[in-house]
């Protein structure tokens, strides 16, 4: 892949693009926001904190590493770890459909506000979380961003919301009061059962 320069303040803060993982046989993908410091210097998605709290997650589930895919909303580290503007979202996303439609997951993860946002549209994560649960994973795409909505139409895909799994997020209480690890390590069982 030739290197990216459509975000300025992107291209001074990275030190590799990561690319994303493709799925393997089972169709699981995860989905998370950026890259952090770690995924930056070592150009490999979810290896840091928070990807190895999402590995033992999924491992507990019967799910090695090597089990599932990796992607990132982002694929450049924003500097301090901020979180991606609208614009440096916009430039990426076409290359993270391009990506799904190339591997077609069955399964996906989102890691997070900002991957959930993107693919099952605004609102409180807690929401997401609940209507997917009663859907069984089956997502309205209406709301969906534009640039991924007649991607995630083309085939089949349930689609599993969940907490960022950094210990800040992952230590602290959804709104009725419910950690957010037990949560997410909940979404992650039913997303591996729905394989």
């Amino acid at each position: 892949m030739s290197p990216c320069y459509l975000c300025p303040a992107l291209c001074e803060s990275r030190t590799n693009i990561v690319l994303p993982t493709p799925c393997a046989e089972n169709g699981l993908l995860a989905i998370g926001e950026a890259p952090g410091a770690d995924e930056d210097r070592l150009g490999e998605g979810f290896v840091g904190r928070a990807g190895k709290t999402l590995d033992a997650a999924l491992a507990e589930c019967g799910v090695e590493r090597s089990g599932y895919g990796r992607a990132n909303i982002v694929r450049c580290r924003p500097a301090e770890n901020r979180k991606p503007t609208r614009l440096e979202i916009e430039a990426c996303l076409p290359t993270l459909a391009d990506f799904l439609m190339q591997t077609t997951p069955r399964v996906i993860v989102t890691v997070g506000a900002l991957p959930t946002a993107m693919l099952l549209g605004p609102g409180s994560l807690s929401a997401r979380i609940e209507e997917a649960n009663r859907n069984d994973g089956f997502p309205y795409l209406t709301f969906s961003h534009p640039a991924l909505h007649h991607t995630l139409a083309q085939f089949p895909v349930r689609i599993f919301p969940m907490p960022h799994t950094s210990p800040l997020s992952w230590n602290r209480k959804a709104p009725d009061g419910t950690p957010w690890a037990t949560i997410g390590k909940q979404q992650i069982a039913r997303a591996v059962h729905a394989l």
